[in-house]
């Protein structure tokens, strides 16, 4: 009986890491997607502010479907405050994609994991070892090799803004209480950032091409779908158990920078990447 447990547990653990490598081969061609619109004449911000209310849209339904005490309205301000960050870090995202390569970005945007402690500490009070912080510098070591300051290029920042968005809404989510309704808070977070995406876009509003279109409604239900599985593999294995088959996306995406972008990565942005990744195996083990 105890083997019957053990296999059982084995083959959800594997599953759930075949999971995540999907799913983070498909967000891979959300990112091309993102770069393709950068391609277009649409602003960051008409992006993020489309993006944004077509999932709430796409969303808002099954919400409505939610009990009452499922539907998040307790922490709206905290969903509010999630949902502006996300909405710089999307801004930040499609600038990052523009000027930078698909390796290079997603490089720097693995920066988030190693913000997420330190800012916990900072914000939620959480008790954090010394030594942990010395791993989070190591680790944004690797981001400066991926960067390299000799050939620095302003989109760093932006990339780094996007891993700092990424880590402080991570931080917000343990201020959610336990049984919450997951799609409520993604439905939350797009919906009540909507308003101020627009009021930022609208200024700059440039006139949009069909392409355009097809690109967002694509990789609004690629990020959509990817949400999906992520929860899903996270529910059926320790995090700590299945979390390194997330670098997988760093592979994906240099795979087809290289074949649709003629992006090939110099030597520095695999050490760096190497140096990240490690530096994040290192964290996890840590706690």
């Amino acid at each position: 009986m105890q083997r019957i447990m053990v296999r059982m547990a084995a083959d959800r653990q594997m599953l759930a890491i075949l999971l995540l490598v999907l799913g983070n081969l498909i967000i891979s061609f959300g990112d091309v997607l993102v770069k393709l619109m950068g391609q277009t004449t649409a602003t960051p911000f008409q992006y993020v502010a489309l993006r944004f209310l077509l999932t709430a849209l796409l969303l808002l339904p099954f919400w409505l479907r939610l009990p009452s005490e499922k539907k998040g309205w307790r922490e709206w301000k905290i969903h509010l405050l999630r949902g502006h960050l996300l909405l710089m870090g999307s801004a930040c995202v499609f600038i990052s994609l523009i000027y930078l390569p698909l390796a290079t970005a997603n490089a720097v945007f693995y920066a988030a994991p190693l913000m997420t402690l330190p800012l916990a500490a900072l914000l939620s009070k959480e008790r954090v070892r010394l030594v942990t912080y010395g791993v989070s510098v190591l680790g944004f070591g690797g981001i400066l090799i991926v960067l390299n300051p000799a050939e620095w290029h302003w989109a760093g920042w932006i990339a780094l803004l996007t891993a700092f968005s990424m880590a402080a809404s991570n931080v917000l989510v343990r201020r959610l209480p336990q049984g919450r309704s997951v799609l409520a808070t993604l439905f939350l977070t797009q919906a009540l950032a909507v308003p101020v995406s627009f009021a930022l876009a609208v200024p700059g509003w440039q006139p949009l091409t069909s392409d355009f279109w097809l690109l967002l409604v694509a990789a609004s239900l690629v990020g959509i779908v990817y949400q999906g599985i992520c929860i899903l593999a996270y529910a059926m294995a320790d995090a700590s158990k299945i979390a390194a088959s997330e670098y997988s996306g760093l592979i994906f995406v240099t795979i087809m920078g290289m074949v649709l972008f003629a992006e090939f990565p110099a030597l520095n942005v695999y050490l760096g990447a190497a140096v990240v990744i490690m530096a994040i195996g290192l964290q996890r083990k840590l706690r």
